[in-house]
């Protein structure tokens, strides 16, 4: 398995983590329920995607590098689209609030900040759940003299 799918699945077990945190604590304290679990549920599910992206987008432009060609216009306009689907996704749930909360689609949505946070602790969670070998890096040589 390659390191960044390993990152990848350490930081969807934290968005889904973060999504169910907050469903727990915040399902108390509004009228309507269901539109803010909707909510939080959509934003965890965008969230999902939009680190799916990143990683799929890295991986690209790593490739890219390699060939020898400039993957920085690659990784903006990359940036740029998750940024436009993250407004999009907030407008939709805007006009649709009787039904999705969007203040809580924005909560799901900043899981996957939190999930960036929670990586070294969800990294020791998900290899052990998975029986997964860390990966022993060679020491790198001393280059000060």
């Amino acid at each position: 398995m390659k390191k960044q799918n390993a990152t990848l699945i350490e930081l969807w077990v934290g968005i889904v983590f973060f999504a169910l945190v907050s469903l727990l604590a915040g399902i108390w304290f509004v009228e309507n329920q269901i539109a803010y679990a909707l909510g939080v549920l959509v934003g965890a599910l965008t969230a999902v995607y939009l680190a799916w992206h990143m990683a799929r987008s890295i991986d690209k432009m790593l490739d890219r590098a390699e060939v020898g060609a400039d993957p920085g216009m690659g990784m903006r306009v990359s940036s740029l689209l998750r940024y436009g689907i993250v407004v999009l996704v907030l407008i939709i749930t805007a006009f649709a609030s009787e039904w999705v909360n969007p203040i809580s689609t924005f909560v799901g949505i900043i899981g996957l900040k939190v999930a960036a946070y929670l990586q070294p602790f969800t990294h020791k969670i998900v290899f052990k759940v998975f029986g997964w070998e860390e990966e022993v890096y060679p020491e790198m040589p001393d280059t000060e003299e």
